[in-house]
C-alpha cells in the first residue's frame, strides 16, 4: 500500500521563497544604489507642484515653487515608476499637501495602483543638485554640437 503525504501549497511556496531569498542577497544598482540625501521632513503643496521625476522604483523627486526640491519615498516599489509618464497624486486627508503621513498616495498603472508615500523631505539646493547628478549622471553633461561642414560666412 502506497501512502501519500499532502503538503499545503502555501507552505511549499513559502519554503521555496525563503530558499530563494537566502541564496542571493539583493544589492541595488544604478540610481537605487545612491543613498538619499539628508533632508527635513516636510510637505509640498499639491497645487504648487511644477513636476516630478522618478529616481528609482522607490523614490520620486517632487518639484515645488521657487526651485524647491522634495524627495518622496514610497512604501513599496512601483515597477512602472521609472518609465511611466502618467503618475497621479492623491491627497487623501484633503489638506492640500502631499506629505509622508501615511494618507497621501501616488497612483500608477501597474497593480497595486495606489502606493502610500511614507516620507517627503525638503532638500537643500546643493543636496538636490548633487543627488540629481549622482542618480542621472548623463543628464546635463552633453556638449553643444559644432557643425564643421557649414559654409564659411562671407
Amino acid at each position: 500500500m502506497v501512502r501519500f503525504r499532502f503538503v499545503s501549497l502555501a507552505a511549499a511556496l513559502g519554503a521555496l521563497a525563503l530558499g530563494a531569498c537566502a541564496t542571493k542577497p539583493y544589492t541595488p544598482t544604478g540610481a537605487a544604489a545612491v543613498p538619499s540625501p539628508p533632508g527635513k521632513e516636510d510637505c509640498v503643496w499639491f497645487r504648487m507642484m511644477s513636476g516630478w521625476g522618478a529616481v528609482d522604483r522607490d523614490r520620486l523627486l517632487l518639484y515645488g515653487p521657487g526651485n524647491t526640491t522634495y524627495l518622496a519615498t514610497l512604501a513599496i516599489p512601483a515597477n512602472d515608476l521609472t518609465w511611466d509618464w502618467t503618475v497621479g497624486f492623491q491627497d487623501r486627508d484633503h489638506d492640500g499637501r502631499i506629505c509622508g503621513n501615511g494618507f497621501d498616495e501616488i497612483i500608477v498603472r501597474e497593480p497595486p495602483n495606489r502606493i502610500m508615500i511614507t516620507s517627503v523631505k525638503l532638500l537643500s539646493k546643493e543636496d538636490a543638485k548633487a543627488f540629481e547628478a549622482a542618480v542621472h549622471p548623463k543628464r546635463g553633461k552633453s556638449k553643444p554640437t559644432v557643425q564643421t561642414d557649414a559654409p564659411a560666412p562671407k
